[in-house]
Order: C-alpha cells, then structure tokens, then sequence
C-alpha cells in the first residue's frame, strides 16, 4: 500500500499535438469539412475566383485555390497556431461575427492530421511564401515564384489518425459530400467563380452570375421553374429567396437551403415556419422545396454555438418564426401558384444531366394527384395519344358546349367533371370538385371564428341512425357541426334528426353527407390532431360538388367567382391542383405552328 507522499499526480496537460487532434475531431468530420473550412477562408479573403480539386473522395487529396488577399510570411506561418486568427480581437467582436471562420482552429486543426502545403502571396508583393507542414509541424519554409492568392493543397487526410480515416466512406460518397458543400457556396455567392476538379476531370465551372441563374444551374431549371419568387423586409430582417408552389413537392427534405448573412445554416425554427406557411396544401409526408436567404443584424443571433457554426441561435425565435411564416404565406398568392400542363412529365432532372454532376440521386418532383383521383379527360388524354377516337370525343364535347351569357368569359363543362374556360394566355382547367371543396373549406373555418353558415330547413327532416362509436363522435364535433349550418337534434339514443344543412349544400343527399363526414372525420382524427382542420375538411369533402354532377352556365361561373375569392385558390385542402393552365404556346407547338 502506498503512503500518501508516494501517490502521483493524475491530472496533467495534454500536449499540442493531442489538442489539435482533439480539435479535429470536432471541426474536421471528413474530406468536406475541409473543403469547407478552405472555401470559407477563400470567400473571407474576398477571391472572386475558387478552383477545388479532389482525388480519392478527398481522401488523398484536397486543394483549394484562390485569388484573394493573400498572407505575408509572417502571417502564414502564424495562421497555423492555434486560436490565431485575423478575424476577431475583442469579445465584442465575437458578438458580432461577419466572416466564416473566427476561432482560428481550422488551419491547425486540419495540419494537425495530415500532410499539408500552402502557398500564399498578397498582391503588393512578389515572391509567394511556401510553407509545408506534417501532422502540424513546420517542415520547411521557402520563398517561390507565384501569383496572388492562395493555394492549401492536403494530402493523406487523417494518415496520423487511421482509425478516423477507417471510418471513412467510399471514395463516390466523400465526393458527393464535397459537391453538395461546394453546392450551398455556389448558391450563396452568385458573383463568385467556382470550379470543381475531381481525379483530374473538370465537373463544373460556374461563372459569376445573377442568382437566379446561378440556382437554375446548381439546382436545375426544371425545379426552378416550378418556384415562387420571394422578398419581404420586416423588423430589421430581409428574406429572399425561392420557395416551391404547393402543387409541387418532394419525399426528401434535402432540397431544403438556407443561408444566413451569406452562412449556410440548419434552423429548425426557420424550416417549421416554412412548413406551416403551407398548411395543409401539401400531402402528407411530403416537403416544400426552398432556397432562402436571411440577412439579419449580426447582434441578433449566435453562430458560436456549434463547432462547425452550422447551427444559429437567434435572440428572438418567435419574431423569425413570425417574419419567415408570413413571408412564405403571402408569396404564395399569386396565380403563378396554377400549374401549366404540357407533355412531359414533371419531375426533377438526374444530376447527372446538370452541369454541376454531383452524382447523386435528386428527389423526385412530381405532380400532385391522390389515389383514386378521376382518369384524365379528353383533353388531357389527348395531349399523350394522337387516337381518332379522342380527338372524336374533344370535338363532340365542344359541339355541346354551354357558353356564359357573357360574351368575354365562355365556359364549358366537360364529362361533367372539369370547368373549362378561356383566359388569355390559352385555357384554364378547373376541377370543380376539389373547387368546391377549398370554397367550403374556408368558409367552415371561417365559421368557427366568426358567423356561422346560413342554414337551409328542410321540407322532411333526415333521421340517421349512427353505430355507438360514431354517435359518440357526433357528440364530441355537434358544436362545431352547428356552426357549419347543420341543425340537428338527438332523437333516442343514437339517433339524431337533421332539420337543416348548409346553404351551400345540394338538397337531396343529406343524409349520407353528414354520415360520411363523422366517418371522414373518425379516419382522419388518426394524423390530424386539429379537431376544427379536421372537420372543415371532412365537410369540404363530403359537402362539395362531386365529379359527375351536371353544372348549369351560371353554377359553374359561380363557383369560379367563389373560388378566386378564397385566400388560396390554387390548391384543395388535401394538396391537390384546382387549376391546370393550358397555354396558346403549348397548343401551337402541338398544332405544328412554331
């Protein structure tokens, strides 16, 4: 047993080399974190020109060239200390972070786990500075031939740590890892050049461009053109940026960008507030497409709370949820929300067909239409088949067609399905249920904030009897379900008698609308937690004009004044498309004309 003088000291300090590796194991993840970090300090050092080239997923190596400021000797040597930075002096200057990197850890934490090489010049001077590090030691220092800027070139990345580099995945997934870094700074730095190198095969080059131009190429014209243009200014903060139309959307959450002050960011507060500005618009499961950007004064929020900073923390998370909800809402109404139907099919491009080949599957962008859902009509079938059989049936529709009093605004019911009517750029298709349906479900939402539907009195009262479960249901919503113009009394004990529906309803089938919708109401109580949601859209559903039912001229010009008076007229409370543009171009084409 040791006496007390012979017990030794356990606690001691790690050596330089252990922190730094330390260190990169929080900042340096894989390859990309690298490139990262390089890209970073590129744009801080103003280049308007980044030239990234890869072999073996980064793995092997990793070099990044600028032609921004530059170092001097001195700098470049100091740049590799730890918590050397030129970035922040004061405390204060923490609080208010503009550039990428401040800690000064990057340089020596990536040097610290591999074989490393920068050469820098600034452009009042003449001779570049060449410094060679391994596992973040100086190796040597020499003075070289060589053009502004600078260039970090990385070999052997995590040689001095195998099992990090074990963990590594293949070379395909580290570089798809790196493209879609490089991705987020194309998208954030339009006016910046990047180009990408891998194995010696040139993958992209962008130039410097409008934004606009610069999403269409990283992101694909395709997708882009299935978005709404977004700009709002509110309590000192700017949004910008692209969000996708509800009749559009994706099973992954990958297309999803956001950029703060230029830093692309994760915002968990920021993506809900997307999201919910859609509603119910979209299907279930389904996510909205966006590119955003956020600028912000930079006392507002904290980057330095994550080691790679992709985490913000900001001073008032209600007022950004508030500013990002209302600013997607009301992008949102305009008639660029109705889709245009052409020939092709609408999903997204394979990358691999992009300029940027990131070799990476893209969601799939598809048209929105629940199971179910009528077959095309003559028209629509007739546009992917060239049969004489349809073009027969398109003719025999338009010799029957019923025109609107109104000699600028003609009218037609088709299959007695779809409202078709002539508008200026060509047609507009409307599906007159699911029309109905949004016209309904606005005014049941209405109604339970503010006046009550008007109620129509029947000449014969309904009596339905209900099963135990669905009295019991009925007894949960039958507040509710008088607000919504029902008037129904209790007749035994699950029994009820209606008296008197909604004016909006067709007389006629009552019974089994207020059947179906506590059936309706019952399936969906399962993922819609909203009793109120749930109900306007059970009744919307249930109460509305079905596919089959024959429209006179002035029923079908009311429902589409009604419609275009909704708040959202664009899509049905389920996520379907209510209105489908038919362009003169689209038929023209068709017709051989251009």
């Amino acid at each position: 047993m040791l006496a007390k003088g012979d017990m030794q000291n356990k606690i001691k300090y790690l050596g330089e080399s252990v922190v730094n590796k330390i260190a990169a194991g929080e900042v340096i993840e894989r390859p990309a974190s690298v490139v990262k970090e390089l890209v970073e300090n590129a744009i801080d050092a103003g280049s308007t020109e980044i030239i990234i080239s890869i072999r073996g997923g980064g793995k092997d190596f990793i070099q990044v060239i600028d032609n921004g400021f530059g170092m001097s000797r001195e700098d470049a040597l100091l740049a590799f200390e730890r918590h050397a930075t030129s970035k922040i002096e004061t405390w204060e200057d923490l609080q208010k972070v503009k550039s990428f990197g401040f800690r000064g850890e990057a340089l020596a934490s990536i040097a610290s786990v591999s074989d490393m090489e920068i050469r820098t010049r600034p452009s009042d001077e003449d001779i570049s500075t060449l410094v060679h590090l391994d596992a973040g030691k100086v190796v040597d220092v020499t003075k070289e031939a060589g053009l502004p800027g600078t260039t970090i070139t990385v070999r052997n990345l995590f040689y001095s740590v195998p099992a990090r580099r074990h963990f590594l995945k293949t070379n395909n997934t580290e570089f798809r890892h790196i493209a879609s870094c490089i991705k987020k700074f194309a998208m954030a730095y339009p006016g910046v050049e990047f180009t990408l190198i891998n194995e010696d095969d040139k993958v992209f080059q962008l130039r410097p461009s409008g934004l606009a131009t610069r999403l269409g190429e990283v992101i694909g014209h395709d997708p882009m053109s299935h978005t709404l243009e977004l700009e709002s200014e509110q309590f000192g903060m700017r949004l910008h940026g692209y969000v996708s139309k509800p009749s559009f959307s994706f099973k992954t959450k990958g297309e999803q960008h956001l950029f703060l002050n230029g830093r692309p960011i994760t915002s968990r507060t920021i993506n809900y507030a997307v999201f919910s500005a859609y509603g119910h618009s979209l299907p279930s499961g389904d996510r909205p497409f966006f590119v955003l950007f956020l600028q912000c004064p930079t006392d507002q929020y904290d980057v330095n709370v994550h080691p790679t900073k992709a985490e913000v923390k900001f001073k008032d998370e209600q007022l950004l949820y508030r500013v990002v909800f209302h600013s997607v809402k009301d992008s949102m109404n305009t008639d660029e929300m109705i889709p245009s139907m052409s020939s092709s099919t609408v999903e997204s491009e394979d990358p691999a067909t992009l300029s940027m080949d990131f070799n990476q599957s893209a969601p799939h962008l598809k048209f929105q239409k629940s199971a179910g859902q009528a077959e095309p009509s003559s028209v629509s079938r007739f546009f992917d088949s060239e049969t004489t059989d349809e073009s027969q049936a398109i003719q025999s529709q338009l010799v029957h067609r019923r025109p609107a009093p109104h000699a600028n605004s003609l009218v037609w019911q088709l299959h007695n399905r779809y409202i078709i009517s002539q508008i200026k750029s060509g047609l507009a298709i409307i599906d007159q249920h699911v029309a109905h349906e949004r016209i309904l479900y606005e005014k049941a939402l209405d109604a339970f904030d503010h006046a009550p539907i008007f109620s129509q009195q029947l000449l014969f009262p309904q009596t339905i009897e209900l099963s135990a479960e669905d009295f019991s249901i009925f007894e949960e919503i039958v507040p509710m379900v008088d607000r919504l113009g029902f008037v129904v009394k209790k007749f035994g004990r699950r029994t009820i008698v209606v008296e008197a529906v909604p004016a909006d309803v067709r007389l006629g089938n009552e019974q089994k609308i207020l059947g179906d919708m506590i059936k309706e109401y019952k399936l969906n109580s399962y993922t819609n937690p909203d009793p109120r949601d749930n109900l306007a859209k059970s009744f919307s559903c249930k109460s509305a004009i079905k596919s089959g039912d024959p429209l006179t001229v002035e029923e079908m010009n009311g429902l589409i004044d009604q419609l275009f008076a909704t708040k959202f007229p664009y899509v049905c409370p389920h996520g379907r498309p209510i209105v489908i543009q038919l362009s003169l171009d689209e038929l023209d084409r068709r017709f051989m004309r251009t």
